[in-house]
């Protein structure tokens, strides 16, 4: 074979061999997926340089720390609308069962009280004050009129302690509740707050000042909001 034969021939080869190698690069890049960016580590920790100071960061259980203080830590936040929940607790079933089983005895003793009160009545309305047992019947009506001052005032007592107790007892059903809801969603802090676009419930200047000072937050995440989810925990009905 002559020598330029043998060069136009090699040239088609390494023509072919180029041609090959292309079309397979072409294949393995449409068939290479998207480069993803590289995860940083593991490392004990990362130091960010600063002006007058470095930060180092590190994983302490879990928590992102840029100190060695227990309170150099990034804390994830929550936070429940207590108000409505508490008013929600306060207003189920098995709280309303304790106050009307109260308010019906107290009701059943009223009606007593008023038909004593008929028949002193009926007793002593005709009595003329000269009489000699109008004395007696005076002495009797007063009485009367003291037992019921101090039955009222005893019920009165009962009630409010009733209340208090039942206040006492939703706030820990609410807690427990938020222990869970906030273990559960890996949430540090879970704060107390009343959301910004809830009308306000004031007839004073006072009122409405407290109805602002309440208000924790000016601006927030609405994701931070663990109110939806404790209400179903507590399985209450929302209004």
């Amino acid at each position: 074979m002559r020598n330029t034969e043998r060069v136009i021939v090699y040239s088609a080869l390494a023509g072919i061999a180029a041609m090959s190698f292309l079309r397979g690069a072409e294949r393995n890049a449409s068939a290479r997926p998207e480069p993803t960016p590289s995860d940083l580590g593991p490392a004990d920790a990362v130091i960010l340089t600063g002006k007058d100071t470095n930060l180092t960061l590190r994983n302490v259980e879990g928590h992102l720390a840029f100190g060695e203080q227990a309170t150099a830590k990034a804390w994830s936040i929550g936070a429940v609308g207590s108000d409505k929940i508490m008013k929600l607790l306060l207003k189920s079933e098995r709280f309303e069962d304790e106050r009307k089983r109260l308010e019906e005895s107290a009701k059943s003793k009223d009606e007593d009280f008023r038909k004593r009160y008929t028949e002193l009545e009926t007793k002593y309305k005709d009595v003329d004050p000269k009489a000699p047992g109008f004395e007696g019947g005076r002495q009797e009506v007063e009485g009367f009129f003291k037992e019921v001052e101090a039955w009222r005032k005893e019920i009165a007592e009962k009630l409010g302690k009733l209340q208090a107790e039942q206040i006492e007892k939703a706030y820990r059903e609410m807690t427990a509740a938020t222990d869970v809801v906030a273990d559960r969603n890996k949430v540090d802090i879970v704060l107390r707050f009343v959301p910004t676009s809830q009308p306000f419930t004031s007839n004073s200047p006072a009122d409405a000042m407290l109805q602002v000072q309440v208000r924790t937050f000016l601006h927030y995440p609405e994701t931070i909001d663990l109110t939806p989810e404790l209400i179903k925990e507590l399985s209450l009905k929302d209004e």
